[in-house]
């Protein structure tokens, strides 16, 4: 079993935000492991913060939360995007809230001009063992350039959507850098994009919030491997404090983080299903859980009956809740 490490053995503080919402950890030279990116910052925010902590949001207040933690990110790096030739690359439909357009927009010269932006569509399916994905197809909108991409993704698990898009993209065009940006991004997802850089000599600097998370190897919910991304995590890397709020928040258990990003936007009452189901799973106490802060009134009739139908012991399981 990994040991647990904090934030605050491995890194140092580098910057914080004027305002002071957002601070940057720098991490350098991880376990001096060399398929570790040899510097990784993490973002502190509260909005990240609550995104994390947030898995009874969805839909509009959950797109919200990752438009912010983008704003929060760049408002920490954009001096070092400042007249430089930079291009911004979007992985759909997963990235589209991520969008950098509108952190980008509030200095010059991007209060004028846009971002260049290249959109990807990647098909992926589970390989034969159900363990890992594969990338059937790829379409590409837009122009492979710049010194430096930027790539920003709201969940990263396995990298292989990344990792994928970076080997096919470098042999069009090769940047001096690429910075992965992610609101719940995997150190072992970070390691396989890193492999791509190395073999082209391209300098990769991963930004995290909030958390390095470790993959949880087995699911909560069957048939979605390699997706868990919970902070209590043995080998997940935050602060003490934030540690201490997730494990309270989740009851120790360990729940994701995120759940399925692209479910909670789409589809949060299929979401919150997904959601009450794990928290069945794991055992987690309902009497313990805050509903007044979930987008979706799971205590209304109408839900009720969805659970039912859904599964009926997870009705039974929450049945006190409705009384």
């Amino acid at each position: 079993m990994t040991e647990r490490v904090f934030l605050e053995e491995v890194g140092k503080p580098f910057s914080i935000t004027p305002m002071g919402h957002g601070r940057a950890w720098e991490v350098a030279n991880l376990r001096n492991d060399s398929t570790i990116p040899p510097l990784i910052y993490v973002v502190e925010s509260e909005i990240g913060q609550a995104f994390l902590l947030g898995r009874g949001v969805s839909g509009r207040a959950k797109f919200n939360m990752i438009r912010y933690i983008a704003t929060s990110f760049i408002e920490l790096f954009f001096e070092r995007f400042r007249n430089k030739s930079c291009a911004q690359y979007l992985i759909l439909r997963g990235a589209y809230p991520f969008d950098l357009q509108h952190a980008f927009g509030s200095a010059p010269p991007y209060d004028r001009f846009l971002l260049p932006t290249g959109f990807i569509k990647l098909q992926r399916v589970l390989n034969q063992k159900g363990e890992d994905w594969e990338i059937k197809a790829q379409s590409f909108v837009g122009e492979y350039q710049g010194d430096i991409w930027l790539i920003p993704d709201t969940a990263i698990a396995s990298g292989s959507t990344i990792s994928f898009f970076l080997r096919n993209a470098f042999t069009h065009h090769l940047p001096k850098q690429v910075y992965i940006f992610t609101a719940c991004g995997s150190l072992e997802g970070i390691q396989r994009i890193y492999q791509e850089c190395l073999k082209k000599g391209v300098e990769l600097i991963p930004v995290f919030s909030q958390c390095i998370f470790e993959v949880s190897r087995e699911g909560n919910l069957p048939g979605l491997p390699l997706t868990d991304l919970p902070v209590t995590n043995p080998g997940s890397i935050t602060t003490k404090h934030f540690f201490e709020k997730a494990s309270h928040r989740y009851q120790g258990t360990r729940m994701c983080s995120v759940g399925d990003i692209g479910e909670s936007l789409d589809d949060p009452i299929q979401y919150s299903l997904h959601t009450l189901w794990e928290m069945q799973i794991l055992g987690m106490d309902p009497k313990k859980e805050n509903w007044d802060t979930w987008t979706i009134e799971v205590r209304s009739e109408p839900i009720k009956r969805k659970v039912h139908d859904f599964n009926p012991a997870l009705a039974d399981y929450f049945k006190n809740l409705w009384r």
